[in-house]
């Protein structure tokens, strides 16, 4: 059973296990953020699963990076992982490095669309160990449509939807 703690328009769900504890993060990071209100919960693994969080305002973003460090701080070596990051999560990792810090990202999502039936957004979930290389030559995966099973088109400029590969990725593993 998950805890869940509550700051305006996001909800953090904290599930613990004896190796690992997963913050479940939904919503919008803002200024009623309280970051100093998480737990800080030591394990040989931290997940941070981000797929439900759609928007960062600067004091949320302050507010995270603040808490990723405490996070960072907490874990000695211990791992920390983003799973399933959402494209609002991504930008915002690729705008702003911090927001990212010391984590590795395990899966993220990419925004794609269908051509031919025009479906509108069609967010992708891409495993980083699976797609390694074509990330790390800044070349976005191909998809199919669900609708038509057409291929869907990669709706971001890659060069700069993959920049934290860049830094973020071991070349050679």
């Amino acid at each position: 059973m998950a805890d869940t703690l509550q700051f305006g328009k996001l909800s953090i769900a904290i599930e613990k296990t004896p190796k690992q504890v997963t913050y479940s993060f939904q919503g919008e990071v803002d200024e009623h953020f309280n970051q100093s209100d998480v737990p800080r919960i030591k394990a040989d693994k931290i997940i941070f699963d981000l797929k439900d969080i759609y928007n960062f305002n600067s004091c949320g973003i302050r507010e995270w990076i603040y808490f990723l460090n405490a996070m960072q701080e907490t874990q000695n070596d211990g791992q920390i992982i983003f799973r399933n990051c959402s494209v609002t999560m991504m930008d915002q990792i690729n705008m702003i490095p911090n927001t990212l810090g010391e984590a590795s990202i395990e899966s993220f999502y990419a925004p794609y669309y269908c051509n031919s039936c025009d479906v509108g957004n069609v967010d992708q979930l891409i495993n980083l160990k699976e797609k390694k290389s074509m990330i790390l030559n800044s070349e976005a995966p191909k998809f199919k449509c669900q609708k038509c099973s057409a291929d869907l088109e990669f709706d971001a400029i890659e060069d700069v939807y993959f920049t934290f590969a860049q830094d973020t990725i071991p070349k050679a593993s």
